[in-house]
């Protein structure tokens, strides 16, 4: 009684939290949940959190979708199997007859081509682009094409309207191919930097321009219009196809035995037609003067209808009927869909509390049946209690994640100050001078497994990642020395950004580096959106990260610091760690392909060290005993349409 004594000492609270959250006229849910953190986006091509896509999930459907329990991908939207060639390169697949929007209108392959479109393009897709161009035949070109394109409108806007342009800009300008109708007009030999030529020469080229005497009005004009005539024609080129309302085709530029897997991601979703209502147009084009696709952002709200719109529609088991923002989303069985008879909980709560702790009261509480998530300062003892079995309802979930530090590898100053780490003696002396086996032990103590490799090793049949970096301060001091900085002299504070929940290993990790290697830490703590905008922007030295499996394969993880990719929050690149994936995606045997991607793993973890992985999440969750169908899973996904109930 006593070991329990924190959780319900707060249930008086709880119950007043719970008031203030599920003050409704409205009858409580057959079901309710917490998710961490609410809804950062529910738009499928821009999200890229867990409890996002917990909620995505359970209101789409892709054209696959995944078994409850063992994560194998089953039929969607789509009969399953699907038709594939010989090659292994083109697949072909059958939307259902009774697949169905949530206001009955059946779902179609023209609302699969449109959500993989937004994809793919330039003001709509984000992090998970790179799936479709290192996938999909033709995807790459063509979002290379729509990117130069709105690099060279986007300037030439500004030319028109009489703003000058950047380097950068100017260098979208001039070596886009539409380049060749400026030179028509001016003297295009001014405009002709050496191959090698560097910023000082594109910014004296920016100045030229804007001092050009070009109609730049009308030049903008002719190359939109040039643009528009080609928009469509363009994207008919890349290989995805819907030759009829049922039939959808995929052609691949390389075999991809997890396509399957991969392809019930939010990404992948399909968007009904009424989405149409809220695009922005620029003189009646599907496109805004940058170029850009972009919708009205208030789209995924069910109860938005500027321009006659509907409000949200989507075709998976459940639809959205309520979302008071950062308080509480309610869904609802979609009555057209085929499950609709069979899904035992018709209305399920995803609340959001101030922090996890109330989350945990109000769990104890009985107001809540499921917690997704328990990451407070005493899930060493949530951890505990579920490992000893006298909390049966406590799951501890070994999940196929890592938690990791980013290395700023792009940045040669940060507020002012001098990024060592672009030097990757830097990083590994960093990287050689932790230890991990305390911060699991020590710090955190809840039967997380430490991490030498960014993969989780025995999680995907097949792979073993290699065998990374163990604790060895003496060659670390010696690598720091090489760097320019014996003992740490001369090298200035460095700066750990991370998010409040992180407070216990951040702290930890600065004492290791300033006991090991003489250095100075600032702790720099920022809450998730703002702490997500410097990371991704490289405002930062050391960064704390962590990455989840999308999909059962171990370019989940290794792709994520691809060049370009926009999930490489580090700024990393080496051609030859690329080079090493692009040989493993078109590697036919399995073995000479799982060899090919150890190697291209052993180089970010023992070599180049853009990332230090930490651990493999050992994750406590709650669930009340009186909910069946809910399944422990290896990427904390759950579909509610299995679920029942039983008070």
């Amino acid at each position: 009684m006593v070991r329990n004594l924190f959780f319900i000492c707060g249930a008086l609270l709880a119950t007043t939290l719970s008031i203030y959250i599920f003050s409704s006229t409205e009858p409580r849910a057959d079901f309710t949940y917490v998710n961490p953190s609410g809804i950062h986006t529910l738009d499928p091509a821009r999200m890229s959190w867990t409890q996002d896509f917990r909620v995505a999930l359970n209101i789409w459907e892709g054209l696959t979708t995944w078994h409850p329990q063992t994560l194998e991908p089953i039929e969607g939207a789509a009969l399953f199997p699907p038709g594939v060639s010989d090659d292994g390169l083109t697949y072909r697949f059958a939307i259902r007859e009774d697949a169905r929007w949530s206001n009955g209108d059946p779902v179609t392959a023209r609302d699969f081509l449109r959500g993989w479109r937004r994809g793919m393009e330039p003001g709509t897709a984000t992090d998970y682009t790179f799936l479709f161009t290192e996938n999909v035949a033709g995807a790459g070109e063509y979002v290379q094409w729509r990117r130069e394109a709105v690099g060279g409108l986007t300037a030439l806007a500004r030319l028109r309207d009489g703003w000058g342009v950047s380097g950068e800009q100017a260098k979208a300008i001039v070596r886009n191919p539409v380049f060749e109708q400026i030179e028509t007009a001016v003297d295009g030999t001014l405009f002709k930097p050496a191959k090698n030529d560097g910023n000082e020469a594109w910014e004296r080229i920016a100045t030229e321009l804007g001092e050009a005497g070009v109609d730049w009005s009308s030049f903008y004009n002719r190359v939109f219009e040039t643009h528009i005539l080609e928009f469509d024609t363009r994207f008919d080129a890349v290989g995805l196809k819907a030759p009829d309302d049922q039939t959808f085709v995929i052609q691949l530029k390389r075999p991809c035995p997890y396509l399957l897997d991969l392809i019930a991601l939010p990404i992948f979703l399909p968007c009904h037609e009424s989405i149409e209502l809220l695009r922005e147009r620029y003189r009646g084009a599907p496109i805004t003067a940058e170029g850009l696709v972009v919708y009205d952002p208030q789209w995924t709200k069910p109860d938005y209808h500027r321009n006659d719109y509907p409000g949200l529609l989507t075709n998976g088991p459940y639809r959205l009927s309520d979302w008071t923002f950062k308080r509480r989303a309610r869904l609802t069985v979609n009555p057209h869909h085929r499950m609709a008879r069979t899904v035992t909980c018709r209305t399920v709560d995803m609340a959001v509390y101030d922090n996890i702790s109330a989350s945990i009261m109000a769990y104890e509480a009985g107001d809540v049946d499921f917690l997704p998530a328990m990451d407070v300062p005493y899930d060493h003892e949530i951890a505990r209690l579920a490992r000893s079995g006298e909390r049966p309802d406590f799951h501890l979930c070994h999940v196929s994640a890592t938690y990791f530090l980013n290395f700023n590898c792009v940045s040669k100053s940060v507020d002012g100050r001098k990024n060592p780490f672009t030097d990757r003696r830097m990083r590994k002396a960093f990287a050689l001078a932790v230890d991990k086996q305390r911060i699991v032990d020590k710090v955190l103590t809840r039967g997380d497994r430490v991490a030498y490799s960014f993969v989780p090793p025995n999680t995907i049949p097949g792979y073993q990642p290699p065998a990374g970096l163990s604790m060895d301060v003496d060659q670390a001091r010696r690598l720091l020395g090489e760097a320019g900085y014996p003992d740490g002299t001369g090298l200035g504070p460095v700066e750990l950004l991370y998010t409040p929940s992180d407070e216990r290993v951040c702290q930890a990790l600065a004492r290791m580096w300033e006991q090991a290697l003489g250095v100075r830490v600032e702790l720099r703590s920022k809450e998730s959106k703002t702490f997500a905008e410097d990371k991704a922007n490289h405002r930062y030295m050391i960064a704390r990260g962590n990455w989840y499996a999308d999909y059962n394969d171990p370019t989940t993880f290794l792709d994520c610091l691809g060049t370009g990719n926009g999930n490489n929050d580090s700024g990393y690149s080496n051609p030859r760690y690329d080079a090493i994936l692009a040989e493993a995606n078109t590697a036919c045997n399995p073995k000479r392909r799982s060899a090919l991607l150890r190697q291209a793993e052993s180089i970010i973890v023992e070599k180049d060290l853009p990332i230090l992985p930490i651990l493999h999440y050992a994750t406590p969750i709650a669930i009340k005993p009186h909910v069946k169908g809910l399944y422990v899973n290896g990427r904390l996904w759950f579909p509610f349409r299995y679920v029942k109930v039983e008070r």
